[in-house]
This record gives structure tokens, C-alpha cells and sequence, in this order.
């Protein structure tokens, strides 16, 4: 009969030394434990391998182990089986000083199992990835060159390229100038395939309508169309605000185990070397507020991040951002508006003019968005009332969506032109397949707008191309 003293439920393992040399053996006796049957005896004999010998502990620790846990262990219960090897005070006491610590001599091979989704998950299927090792044979890699790719050294690598990724400085149309860190090709691939086979199969909020599979701006535009008052807002850097941590909770929701979440986020994610931030311009000149958000930016894209350029950063930050889109529907349903987000631009329609509810909204909105550790970019935030051109995501959504009367105006003219002198001197930008841009801009038109799409095919149509 064991001393009811034997076993200490409010145990701490701080409380006792060296409490890293004791969860290391009490590791390695779970996983010997959990590497066969589960009757008292056979627990026995894999302790005594895993540890070199019979310790005067090791039958009394088996047999509670045996009556609380259960008469059949699984791997599902390695936390509870640590937990109760590390509260047993007889194996605690084998540590204190004077004593001879136990050591692991033997290890047992240990595969932590897939954890259950949440309920909202339940009927998706996402490929059984346990171990390090099966994500690195779903991607057809060695295990070396797994960790290669999720980039496992202390260090950004000295010479650009050793790096996996290529960087890009564009200019924006507000000014300013947007990174994009775009994978190499075995890397993008790699991310391609988690991509299709992961992300692919995981639900976006339905008010997210960027980067989602069967939908596009003109969807996006759709819902605020002939709205009496539009809120646009914007996130500013939106996929750097989404860290490393975020992503590596998505994965393990998803059921994955530490290990292999770990490397999905590491294959998906990328930390922007200072060489590359210090290109950006600097004024030397700026205010102080100008230098705070300066060393802000510079501090997100120096630690891992989703990147703007990889195929899986659209997914993963839209997944990412399921808990913002959903308090941001709510708002929006509390308000009787409607509400939409199209990558970082977020949209808020209202059913008729009232300019307070739109600024209730504002504000609330720009908590929330805060809160869920995004940032609002308020020189960006317009008030569009009917009376005025109300633009979304590229397209006027006055009456329903449709291209700016300019870009209209411009395409109408070049195919006319093109009818009347030729298609060969009204290629002012030196596209290298003329006859194809012009069919993408028509096609574009037609999503947009199909009758006036079909009065300019018909422009096209004429145009003599020989």
C-alpha cells in the first residue's frame, strides 16, 4: 500500500532542483510508458530499460500511474502521464541532493497524435502531418532540406543568396513605397502545396471576399452598391501585423502538434533582413511621431511575418483574421449596415444617410481592429455619401459597380482608334502582345459591366489585325 504523502497534488516543480534534469527524466519515462502495453508489468520492464535499472520508486510509481490513468494508456494522455510522474514525491525525491539522480539511458520513440479540431471544423480534412518527418515527406523533401527551408539557423544568412526570398520595393499610388518579399521558386512551391492542400480546404468569414476562391472585387462591390453612405477603412500593413505566433496558433487549432505546427509556421512566415529595410528612403528631417512609426514598421518586418508575395500569406491572413471580420459583422449587424473586407480595405454601407452612426461605427470599429492587433490607417478613412463618386476597390459603386468613367472613356478611345488607323501605333505602353491586353481589359469590362463589355467586343471585333 503506498503513503498517502507519496503523491502531492498542488506539487509545483519549481518548488524543487534541478527541475530541467527531472522533467527530462520524467519525459523519458512517459514515452517508454507509452511505447507498448499498459499492464503494470510490461510498465515495468520498459521503465527499467529506459532507465538502466529498478529504482525502489519505479513499481509503486506504475501501479498508481496504473489506477489513475486508466488500464490502457494512449498517446493522447502523455501530458497527464507527465504530470503525474512529476508529482510522484518519491521520484522527485531521487533529485534532491545526496541523492543519486536517476539519468535516461534508453530512448523511446515517441509520435504525438493529431489533436481534434474545434466543432466548426469537424468535416474538414487536412492531411495527418504528426511528426516533422511526415510533413517532410508530403512535401517530397528530405529531412534536411525541411529544415533548411523553415530556416532553422540563429541568423539571416550572411550572403543574399543563401536567402529563400527576393525582395522588391514598389511605389505607391498615395505615396510611399510597399515591400514585396516574394519566395523563390522551390520555396513557393512548397507553399503552393500547403496552400492547396491545407489552407484551401479551411472557410474564410463570409464578410471576406479578397483572396477567396469564387469571389473578386466585383463581388466585394456588389454588397455596398447604391448605398446612401459608405465608411471605407484600411489596415495598415496588414500581413506584417499578422506575427509568427499568430500562425503557429492556427496550425495547432487545426490539430497539428507542436513540432510539425512549428515548421508550417516557419515555411509560411519570413523575418526581413535589416539590409533590406535600411533601402527604404529616410528623412532625416522627420518628426518624432514620423520616427516612432518608422522604427514600429521596421520592428514588424524584422520578426517573422506573413509575407507580401507568397502564395500562402492571402489564406493564412484571412484565417488569421476570422476573429476581426467576425466582431467587425457583428458590429455592422448591431448598426444595420453591411460590412466587407477585401484583403485590408473594410467597407461599412449604410441603409440611408446618418453620418453619426457612421462615425459610432468608426470608432468602434477602430477599437475593435486595436484590439485584435491590427491597425487602423485613419488617412486612409473617407465618408462617401450617394451625392458624391463613391469608389470601392477600384470600381464605382454609385448604382452598381462599374469602371471609372475614365478608365471607360480610355479603353473606348484606343479601340476606336485602333479600328480606324491600325492597332500597331496605339501600343504607346509597348505591350509585347497588344491583341491580349486589350482582350484582358475587355474581359475585365464584361465582369464589371457586360452590356457595355459587349458594345466595345463589338469594337473590337472590327479591328483589322493582319
Amino acid at each position: 500500500m503506498n503513503d498517502p504523502d507519496d503523491f502531492d497534488d498542488d506539487f509545483d516543480p519549481d518548488d524543487l532542483l534541478p527541475a530541467r534534469a527531472m522533467r527530462s527524466v520524467a519525459i523519458g519515462l512517459v514515452r517508454a510508458f507509452l511505447a507498448g502495453s499498459s499492464d503494470p508489468a510490461s510498465l515495468r520492464e520498459r521503465g527499467r530499460r529506459a532507465l538502466g535499472e529498478s529504482p525502489r520508486w519505479l513499481p509503486s510509481l506504475v501501479l498508481h500511474l496504473h489506477l489513475e490513468l486508466g488500464s490502457q494508456f494512449t498517446t493522447r494522455q502523455h501530458d497527464a502521464l507527465l504530470d503525474a510522474v512529476l508529482a510522484y514525491r518519491q521520484f522527485r525525491n531521487a533529485f534532491l541532493p545526496g541523492s543519486t539522480r536517476p539519468r535516461i539511458l534508453c530512448h523511446f520513440t515517441f509520435h504525438p497524435p493529431m489533436d481534434e479540431p474545434p466543432a466548426v471544423l469537424a468535416g474538414v480534412a487536412v492531411p495527418t502531418l504528426p511528426t516533422s518527418g511526415d510533413l517532410a515527406d508530403w512535401l517530397g523533401l528530405l529531412p534536411n532540406e525541411l529544415a533548411w527551408f523553415c530556416g532553422n539557423w540563429r541568423e539571416q544568412p550572411s550572403q543574399p543568396k543563401l536567402g529563400h526570398y527576393r525582395y522588391r520595393w514598389l511605389n505607391k499610388a498615395n505615396g510611399g513605397r510597399r515591400l514585396i518579399e516574394a519566395p523563390k521558386e522551390t520555396l513557393r512551391s512548397i507553399q503552393r502545396r500547403i496552400l492547396h492542400g491545407i489552407l484551401d480546404k479551411l472557410p474564410a468569414h463570409t464578410a471576406a471576399t479578397g483572396c477567396v476562391r469564387g469571389l473578386s472585387v466585383v463581388d466585394n462591390a456588389r454588397r455596398h452598391a447604391d448605398s446612401p453612405l459608405l465608411l471605407k477603412m484600411d489596415l495598415r500593413d496588414f500581413f506584417a501585423s499578422i506575427p509568427a505566433g499568430r500562425v503557429f496558433a492556427l496550425f495547432r487549432t487545426l490539430g497539428y502538434p507542436p513540432a510539425s505546427a512549428h515548421c508550417l509556421t516557419q515555411l509560411c512566415t519570413h523575418a526581413t533582413p535589416m539590409r533590406v529595410l535600411r533601402e527604404l528612403p529616410q528623412d532625416g528631417h522627420g518628426s518624432w511621431e514620423w520616427r516612432r512609426q518608422q522604427q514600429e514598421w521596421a520592428r514588424r518586418f524584422n520578426t517573422r511575418h506573413l509575407p507580401q508575395g507568397a502564395p500562402t500569406s492571402p489564406a493564412l491572413a484571412n484565417l488569421c483574421a476570422y476573429r476581426l471580420d467576425l466582431r467587425l459583422a457583428g458590429l455592422a449587424r448591431e448598426c444595420r449596415a453591411t460590412y466587407s473586407r477585401y484583403v485590408d480595405d473594410l467597407a461599412f454601407s449604410l441603409p440611408r444617410h446618418d453620418s453619426a452612426r457612421a462615425h459610432r461605427i468608426q470608432l468602434l470599429a477602430e477599437e475593435i481592429i486595436l484590439q485584435e492587433g491590427f491597425a487602423p490607417n485613419r488617412r486612409k478613412t473617407r465618408l462617401c455619401p450617394a451625392g458624391q463618386t463613391q469608389t470601392l476597390t477600384g470600381l464605382v459603386v454609385n448604382r452598381h459597380p462599374n469602371l471609372p468613367r475614365a478608365e471607360y472613356d480610355r479603353l473606348k478611345a484606343i479601340l476606336t482608334n485602333c479600328r480606324r488607323h491600325g492597332p500597331t501605333g496605339q501600343n504607346h505602353d509597348q505591350h509585347p502582345d497588344f491583341r491580349a491586353h486589350l482582350q484582358g481589359r475587355l474581359a475585365w469590362l464584361r465582369q464589371v459591366n457586360p452590356p457595355k463589355g459587349e458594345k466595345l467586343l463589338v469594337l473590337f471585333g472590327e479591328i483589322d489585325w493582319g
